[in-house]
């Protein structure tokens, strides 16, 4: 069940790459992150798991209201402490790593720049897949990848 909510997961996530503003990115990433906490939660990744459950509220709020820089070191903040709780090895800090990178891309609010931190945050939880075994999150970051170049060449190269 945890890999099937993963594929869905990834469609939400793929669609965020097109998005043409923050608000759209935001919102269909805010639906992804709802499956992709179950995914990470049903396989036991739990930093993934912890992680995106906060990055789904993230983007609430960040959704709701401009970001601004006390909300991003709250956000920060809370990542931090879900690193040091559930740190295992470098492995388990991947998921925290890539949402602490999001949460100050966000700040940016230039879809463009977002494009670009998605794709570096997707390297990030590739391998973080990998290491959890998530067969679809690996073919979802692998995709992901793919699109968000396709996005950024189509979006953002043209300009």
């Amino acid at each position: 069940m945890g890999q099937i909510l993963g594929f869905v997961y990834a469609i939400f996530l793929i669609l965020s790459n097109f998005g043409k503003t923050t608000k759209q990115i935001l919102f269909l990433q805010t639906i992804s992150f709802l499956f992709k906490t179950l995914h990470y939660y049903l396989l036991g990744g739990i930093s993934g798991f912890l992680t995106s459950l906060i990055s789904m509220i993230r983007n609430i709020i960040f959704y709701k209201i401009k970001t601004n820089k006390l909300w991003t070191i709250f956000f920060i903040i809370i990542y931090i402490i879900i690193g040091i709780i559930t740190l295992k090895s470098f492995y388990t800090l991947l998921p925290v790593l890539a949402t602490i990178t999001y949460t100050l891309i966000i700040n940016y609010n230039n879809p463009k720049y977002l494009r670009y931190g998605m794709f570096i945050t997707s390297l990030t939880w590739l391998i973080y897949n990998i290491y959890i075994i998530s067969y679809s999150g690996i073919i979802i970051q692998i995709i992901m990848l793919i699109s968000n170049v396709i996005a950024i060449i189509k979006l953002d190269k043209k300009h």
